[in-house]
């Protein structure tokens, strides 16, 4: 066996801290438990994806050679598994959300392309992958990797947009989840970018693309899945949007007299009871006050106010705001204070929604209100 380098010992590091992060997700009871259990088992797979790595080209046994094509097995399990683990962070389904098992096929014959390797004796296997025999078998395994990769970051894509498209229908506030997964499906698509030029250049050009090869990607993919590992460590409960189908009855959901009941009940929550002021309102917290569905009210508000759940809520946080502006509580609290006290949860969300409602900044604000 090779002394073991600098790198090695980075790697082997790497491999422990797969094992704590997936383990100590488990212990996690009360934060987004569905998608931790599916983010420990990338977290494993990206573990054994290191260990095959520099167990393959540290240790000369012929049976670890050969594991290592094994563990190209992963490759076709991250795509799938990393859009189980986004779909169950930002939606919440009952029973929890599960991929249909035609994802699973390409992991599933590349493990029998595997066995079936197994079959042929060291010194065969050795003449056909030296003759140059298997190149064409790695290099339908490694496109089919990347197309799953690019396949999978695309649906990614588009359920980050259905996730933005619900939030202002359900919530008062925006959420960090939606930076971080915006933040992975940009890494993943830079990823994409440099594999893509990586994978042309090797097999087209015969010319290897230095700074980003296969290998360097087998490093790359661990070493991401971890950084979303601690990020899902540190990351507090996620409120999830209820993925529920669209009602059959949205054009009259409603009678009149139904309307009319509603309409004196949801101004009697936002005028005596001020639920707004709430920072974490939701659409259900408030139509459950209200004593009914979340369909109900969302009704309400998109067909009758013309508004979304998130803008109605929010107005009211601005106008309650510039009473307290008129009663120049800011020559004692400083903006982000008063934000704060009328139910917004940052200051660029209530920078962002006061300049949509009013037309100009708080700033700017004060400065005409002062001048008139």
């Amino acid at each position: 066996m090779s002394s073991l380098s600098f790198l090695d010992l980075i790697l082997f590091l790497g491999i422990s801290q797969g094992i704590f992060l997936s383990i100590s997700l488990q212990l996690i009871h009360d934060r987004n438990k569905a998608a931790n259990k599916i983010l420990s088992l990338l977290l494993l797979i990206a573990a054994v994806m290191l260990f095959g790595r520099v167990a393959a080209f540290r240790i000369p046994e012929a049976w670890v050679w050969r594991f290592g094509i094994f563990i190209d097995t992963t490759i076709f399990l991250f795509g799938p598994l990393l859009y189980l683990y986004v779909r169950r962070l930002l939606f919440s389904e009952r029973p929890p959300f599960l991929l249909k098992w035609f994802h699973y096929v390409p992991a599933a014959l590349h493990f029998c392309y595997y066995i079936a390797t197994l079959t042929i004796p060291v010194k065969g296997f050795n003449e056909l992958y030296f003759s140059g025999k298997l190149n064409l078998m790695f290099f339908i395994v490694e496109a089919l990797g990347l197309l799953s990769f690019i396949g999978y970051w695309f649906k990614l894509f588009s359920l980050v947009n259905a996730y933005s498209a619900k939030e202002e229908s359900e919530f008062s506030f925006k959420q960090s989840v939606q930076t971080f997964v915006k933040f992975l499906i940009g890494v993943l698509a830079l990823f994409i970018v440099l594999w893509s030029i990586s994978f042309t250049s090797a097999h087209f050009f015969y010319t290897p693309f230095g700074y980003f090869s296969y290998e360097i990607m087998w490093i790359s993919i661990p070493v991401f899945v971890y950084v979303i590992g601690y990020f899902s460590l540190r990351q507090p409960a996620i409120f999830r949007i209820p993925d529920k189908p669209k009602s059959k009855s949205d054009k009259q959901r409603l009678k009149p007299d139904e309307i009319q009941t509603l309409q004196k009940r949801l101004k009697y929550y936002i005028v005596e009871e001020k639920v707004y002021l709430q920072s974490d309102i939701t659409l259900k917290v408030l139509a459950d006050k209200l004593e009914t569905s979340s369909n109900n009210l969302s009704w309400l508000l998109n067909q009758v106010y013309q508004t979304s759940f998130y803008d109605y809520i929010n107005e009211h946080r601005i106008q309650e705001f510039l009473k307290k502006i008129d009663h120049e509580e800011h020559s004692n609290h400083t903006f982000l204070a008063l934000a704060m006290d009328v139910g917004f949860n940052s200051k660029s969300t209530f920078n962002r929604v006061f300049k949509s409602v009013m037309g100009t900044t708080p700033r700017n604000y004060l400065k005409d209100k002062n001048v008139a």
